[in-house]
């Protein structure tokens, strides 16, 4: 049995700056109709910073679970722009960096069950102060800090490190460390 949904109707719940909430009226398997609701978005890129050994991880209040948060640089893509393209205005952003060197860490879908929403990570080296920081987003406030792998895990241990672009980031990062030998 095929067990593909047939998609039969889609409804615009809502449309906003960053989102767009659909209702999906689908046909399943057994012919029967259910409801999905769906977010959709532009996707984002997230960048993890190393250089000696240390990664860049910024520091914000993150009203959605109601706590301070330690994350790599990361940002909202705009209407049909690369996630590299994301990644490295972020970093300039957030840091007043740039990168000679990025390299594609991973791509991968955030809460599959309700959202489209689709991240990159990418790992900058080779890092350059910039003559020209971009400014923050309005209503953004962040500290930058660098850390240790050691440290990093730290953080994720005691809950400051938390959202899945991070947890990722570190993952990669500690891979990376193991099979460089400093791990």
């Amino acid at each position: 049995m095929d067990k593909r949904e047939v998609l039969k109707d889609t409804e615009t719940l809502y449309n906003g700056k960053i989102l767009t909430l659909k209702r999906l009226t689908v046909q399943l398997p057994d012919g029967t109709e259910a409801a999905r609701e769906v977010v959709h978005t532009n996707g984002s890129a997230g960048v993890l910073a190393v250089q000696q050994h240390r990664a860049l991880f910024v520091q914000q209040w993150r009203s959605t679970i109601d706590q301070m948060t330690l994350e790599i640089p990361a940002g909202k893509c705009e209407v049909a722009e690369a996630p590299l393209v994301t990644a490295q205005r972020e970093l300039n952003e957030e840091a007043g960096l740039a990168a000679d060197h990025w390299q594609p860490l991973t791509t991968f879908y955030q809460s599959i069950g309700f959202s489209d929403a689709k991240i990159s990570v990418f790992m900058a080296t080779e890092l350059r102060l910039l003559a020209t920081k971009r400014p923050l987003d309005q209503g953004e406030f962040l500290d930058a800090h660098w850390l240790t792998l050691q440290e990093a895990q730290a953080a994720q241990q005691q809950g400051l490190i938390c959202d899945s672009k991070t947890v990722m980031a570190l993952s990669l990062w500690q891979m990376a460390e193991e099979k460089d030998g400093r791990g």
